[in-house]
């Protein structure tokens, strides 16, 4: 049985994923993934379609993901992993062999840009300087940066 901080991260990231497919047709890989497409399907949600606009993949699997042909315009990155492990985490994501744009983890959501690694929202109680210290690359964070 999954200790309650576990519990609490993945309800955090299935809760926060699910406000990314709004509305748009999604494609659900192995792992953290399928709980989300469980999730969206017990509310009654219709997640599937012909041409998927969205991709979730579990970060830890993204390395050992092989001939992946996803056509979906973006690919989301899910990951139950502690702050502790959030460099592992990124080096994962960056090496999936589709681009990931956003990584969604339950204390920060990041974007994969060409200026780098950007966070978009952070966890109450949380600084982008706590989320540096676990970097070795620069994290950068625009005026728009709000609470997860």
């Amino acid at each position: 049985m999954p200790s309650p901080k576990h519990a609490a991260n993945v309800e955090r990231v299935l809760t926060r994923a699910a406000r990314e497919c709004e509305g748009e047709p999604a494609w659900f890989g192995e792992g953290l993934p399928q709980g989300l497409r469980s999730a969206l399907e017990a509310a009654g949600r219709e997640i599937g379609g012909a041409a998927p606009a969205l991709a979730f993949v579990d970060a830890s699997e993204c390395g050992s993901m092989t001939d992946v042909d996803l056509r979906a315009r973006r690919v989301v990155a899910m990951s139950a992993d502690d702050l502790d492990q959030l460099e592992r985490t990124v080096h994962a994501t960056e090496s999936c062999p589709v681009p990931v744009a956003r990584l969604i983890c339950p204390f920060a959501v990041f974007d994969f840009t060409r200026e780098g690694l950007r966070v978009r929202e952070i966890l109450h109680g949380l600084t982008a300087a706590d989320l540096q210290a676990q970097l070795a690359p620069p994290l950068w964070a625009g005026p728009d940066l709000t609470q997860l």
